[in-house]
């Protein structure tokens, strides 16, 4: 009965010590110190660029990934070649990463690239608000790019999220 107790006084400081580095690993990874940015800055209503310089990465690889967000008009067109205007505004999205290079500089990473939004050729009739599943939804005009989000994962986790507003849209 003895040996079974002191089995369950290790097995106890084993987890204890485990969720004490599961802690301070996700502490350093919260510890992010920006140089500059992150920033994104947007072209017109096309394209999206996202930047910064940050330190406190540790030795993990760490990805930035730019979404952006927009909204795109169809036409209707049915078999027949009969066409009319959509009725519903689709939501769009385009995205490009970065990889932050951090693991070869010691925690530092820097990012600096840029995402164009391109709307798709064609939608199904339902997407696009068409009158029934027998219409396409082609020809699109975007309404441009409403906003992008830039998240930054490491390690599997989440480490900086932001949505940031085009102030051209």
């Amino acid at each position: 009965m003895r040996r079974v107790h002191l089995l369950g006084r290790v097995s106890s400081a084993v987890l204890v010590g485990l969720l004490l580095v599961a802690l301070s690993a996700g502490a350093v990874l919260a510890a992010v110190t920006w140089h500059s940015g992150p920033t994104v800055t947007f072209t017109g209503d096309t394209s999206a660029t996202a930047s910064g310089d940050g330190s406190g990465f540790g030795n993990q690889p760490a990805v930035a990934t730019l979404t952006v967000q927009a909204t795109v008009q169809y036409t209707c067109v049915n078999k027949g070649g009969n066409a009319a205007p959509g009725r519903n505004p689709v939501p769009e999205t385009s995205s490009g990463s970065a990889d932050l290079g951090n693991a070869d500089h010691n925690g530092r990473g820097v990012f600096n690239f840029t995402v164009s939004f391109t709307p798709q050729a064609a939608v199904s009739g339902k997407v696009a608000g068409c009158p029934n599943g027998n219409w396409l939804g082609v020809d699109p005009v975007s309404n441009g790019i409403t906003g992008a989000t830039l998240t930054i994962t490491q390690a599997g986790k989440t480490v900086y999220s932001q949505f940031f507003d085009n102030p051209n849209n």
